[in-house]
């Protein structure tokens, strides 16, 4: 149900909302969503963000199905764009970006200003807040109000090549739980003959080398009882100890320099590597056997991506992107929740949803990817590098990768540390202010 912006005129009536979704548990489970508004004047939505590999494809289509199957003459338009940030940092502040955004939830803090505060979300459509998880509605949080809907969990996984395994004489059903067994598996599975190594770390990919990282020698940033940032690069121990262990992976060319680590997984050229659900469907469709679980068995690190509205937005295109947001979620309430945009994103692309009545689902529940890769804690707070109250996640990843890519090319490590421990304390000032920085 909607209510219009600025109106307090009731479109219709939410009531019987929870004991609709309580059906849930069930194979069959739909959701009740509100049709008010069906004779509404068509609008035209645009839809800004990253998805640019394979599972933008699914993206695309759950698009389309929306656009042909939504009963508010609702058109969205959407553009994928591999430079999303640089043009977000841009529009954004001139009120020129599309009305609905998806983005990591890290960036929240950033663009806070331009940004539509949605709790009003809750009462306009059949979405309720306690229906998702507890840590995911969190990173989506400013000071307690609302500037995102989850979308996914964009958290770290260890892949790895079954067969490769098998053929190096390795049990295939038992990935390194360690830096060190990591390097132990790597040096049985290369194979110089057919270009096959055993390691798969992105040289300059932040997030998935700041996993494991962070493994080693904690987060990059912390916030202190005073508020102030710590910076942690600067004679961190554990960073040494990762960064060594890199760099000896390269060294003894069990671990190349390559950009498209992806692709070699999927031609069955790398036997462990770290990354988001997101490579699983391409690793399907290339016929790779393999598994995935979360790293070395701990609760998976990463950071949330959500849906955003921009505060430029229209009135009438506020309500539009609620809607899809809505059906997102709940579908046009025929749709069997599994057949949901949600549903799909847990289901085809393998990204843990946030969303209990579909994780509640038989679908779900049966889906044993799914349920290795589930948080514990449904509460837990997801986070990488960085605190959630710190701006500059983004930037903060990118030094990460700089810092390693430097170690793999040579630099010395302590020098790579300081220089990342410089570049950090700066973003830490410029963001929020020179007093924020702990000494």
């Amino acid at each position: 149900v909607f209510v219009s912006c600025g109106s307090n005129e009731d479109t219709g009536s939410k009531a019987g909302s929870e004991a609709e979704s309580s059906s849930a548990g069930t194979s069959s489970a739909k959701s009740e969503v509100s049709t008010a508004g069906s004779d509404s004047e068509p609008i035209t939505i645009q839809f800004w963000n990253s998805w640019t590999g394979p599972d933008g494809d699914t993206l695309v289509d759950i698009v389309n199905n929306f656009n042909q199957s939504n009963p508010w003459n609702i058109t969205i338009e959407m553009d994928i764009n591999s430079a999303f940030a640089e043009k977000l940092a841009t529009a954004l502040p001139a009120g020129e970006s599309s009305e609905l955004l998806l983005m990591a939830t890290g960036d929240r803090f950033k663009y806070q200003q331009y940004l539509y505060p949605m709790d009003s979300i809750w009462e306009d459509t059949q979405l309720n807040e306690e229906d998702f998880l507890g840590g995911y509605i969190e990173a989506c949080k400013i000071d307690d109000k609302l500037y995102s809907v989850p979308f996914q969990n964009s958290s770290m996984y260890m892949y790895w090549n079954k067969d490769l395994f098998e053929k190096a004489g390795l049990d295939p059903e038992s990935p390194p739980q360690s830096l060190k067994e990591w390097s132990e598996v790597a040096a049985k599975i290369t194979d110089p003959s057919s270009n096959t190594y055993g390691s798969g770390l992105f040289k300059s990919y932040g997030n998935q080398l700041m996993c494991l990282m962070q493994l080693s020698g904690g987060m990059a940033v912390t916030e202190e009882s005073d508020g102030k940032y710590k910076v942690n690069f600067a004679g961190n121990e554990g960073y040494k100890e990762f960064l060594t262990w890199a760099k000896e992976l390269v060294n003894n060319e069990d671990q190349p320099l390559e950009d498209d680590i992806d692709s070699m997984f999927k031609a069955n050229q790398i036997g462990v590597m770290v990354n988001g659900a997101w490579l699983a469907p391409g690793a399907d469709d290339s016929d790779v056997n393999f598994g995935m679980s979360k790293i070395f068995g701990t609760e998976p690190m990463g950071d949330v991506a959500g849906f955003f509205i921009a505060d430029s937005a229209s009135d009438e295109a506020k309500i539009a992107c609620k809607r899809f947001i809505e059906w997102w979620y709940m579908g046009d309430g025929e749709m069997e929740l599994p057949q949901t945009g949600g549903g799909r994103w847990a289901l085809e692309i393998g990204f843990p949803s946030s969303y209990s009545p579909l994780i509640e689902t038989d679908e779900y529940k049966s889906n044993e990817r799914l349920q290795a890769l589930t948080v514990e804690d449904p509460d837990a707070v997801i986070q990488i590098s960085v605190p959630t109250s710190f701006y500059a996640y983004s930037e903060v990843t990118t030094v990460i990768g700089e810092m390693v890519q430097s170690v793999l090319y040579d630099t010395p490590i302590d020098e790579a540390l300081d220089n990342a421990q410089k570049d950090v304390e700066a973003l830490v000032t410029q963001y929020h202010g020179a007093d924020a920085l702990a000494k």
